[in-house]
């Protein structure tokens, strides 16, 4: 993403969570949270916006695009207008989901509609559903598209996508 510098950092910090208290004796549970990225404004200064987590895309239900996915082939939505995300934003974060898939695969986001994408971004076993944390670009017309990848040809998914937050340029 032009404007953005992506930093790995890994952190660990250690805390205690108060599970259940009974009869006078507390137990504990050990809880770790990793830090795994944090972005800092380079020369561009683009700047970031969080966003109370909003869906605006879940096939399953005709929010941003309508029925399943199938294996190798590119769909667009629009971001920019949806979840709160302003037009002249350049990249959003979110969760993307996948579900009810009938084969494993990855998924593809970014700015680019790519039946046959080269890398993914989510990737998964069959009959799991799982989430990854994204950053990505959005399309000069505000748009992402996402490509599910499977070694089965007929295979079919369903994806969901939360926006969480936006990034627009310095001014």
């Amino acid at each position: 993403m032009a404007g953005l510098e992506a930093t790995r950092r890994e952190s660990c910090r250690s805390v205690r969570v108060q599970v259940c208290p009974k009869a006078g004796i507390k137990s504990y549970a050990a809880a770790r949270a990793d830090v795994h990225d944090y972005f800092t404004p380079d020369a561009s200064g683009a700047t970031y916006f969080p966003l109370t987590p909003t869906r605006i895309l879940d096939s399953r239900v005709g929010t941003g695009l309508s029925g399943v996915f199938t294996a190798w082939s590119a769909r667009t939505f629009a971001v920019t207008g949806a979840g709160g995300v302003p037009a002249g934003a350049t990249a959003v974060t979110g969760n993307l989901t996948v579900t009810d898939q009938s084969a494993s695969g990855y998924l593809y986001m970014g700015p680019t509609a790519m039946n046959v994408p080269t890398s993914s971004t989510l990737n998964f076993p069959i009959a799991d559903n799982r989430a990854n944390e994204v950053a990505v670009a959005l399309s000069p017309t505000g748009t992402l598209s996402v490509t599910y990848v499977s070694a089965t040809g007929e295979a079919t998914t369903d994806v969901v996508f939360d926006v969480t937050g936006y990034f627009v340029p310095g001014s």
